[in-house]
């Protein structure tokens, strides 16, 4: 696992606050589409996916990296390394706890997305284990110590229809 100052260098930029919506024009929307497809796509090739200069791409681009717009983040494919079980959970958490229980959650390596939401549960997560064991062990040990937690409902992923926009056939 990687250290703090390694996970520091990783995490991106701070995003500044957005007073007035960023407005993307038709050319700009070939840029995330390009990204997509290959995020290590070039200044060159962007610029010809949008027919603008290099220089007005380099700027769109940094203008949506700064207000959040967009974002880059690495997705894989977890079975190769061992991890057969995927999971979504629910969590019914008492109100004053859902700050601190998500706090927890995005601590968890086995957690790989986490939400608040509303309904009856306040907390969604989509996890993964290597095995059955991992997720009963997960459940009873690390969930089972967090306060405020007062029930999880899981559900095991049979089949994943969608990710994102992680294409595994690449």
């Amino acid at each position: 696992m990687a250290g703090p100052d390694q996970q520091a260098a990783l995490r991106p930029p701070p995003v500044e606050p957005v007073t007035d919506p960023l407005t993307l024009e038709a050319a700009d929307e070939a840029l995330p589409a390009v990204l997509v497809r290959d995020g290590r796509a070039t200044l060159t090739e962007l610029q010809a996916a949008t027919g603008q200069s290099e220089s007005v791409v380099k700027r769109r681009l940094e203008r949506m990296r700064a207000t959040g717009v967009l974002y880059f983040d690495v997705q894989f494919d977890q079975e190769p390394l061992g991890h057969e079980v995927e999971a979504m959970l629910w969590f019914t958490v008492a109100p004053a706890a859902l700050a601190d229980v998500g706090r927890a959650l995005a601590a968890h390596p086995e957690v790989r997305f986490a939400a608040a939401i509303t309904g009856q549960a306040g907390i969604v997560a989509s996890t993964v284990y290597r095995n059955s064991g991992e997720l009963y062990t997960y459940l009873s040990e690390k969930i089972g110590a967090l306060d405020g937690v007062q029930a999880v409902e899981t559900a095991l992923t049979l089949r994943l229809v969608k990710q994102l926009a992680y294409d595994p056939g690449r």
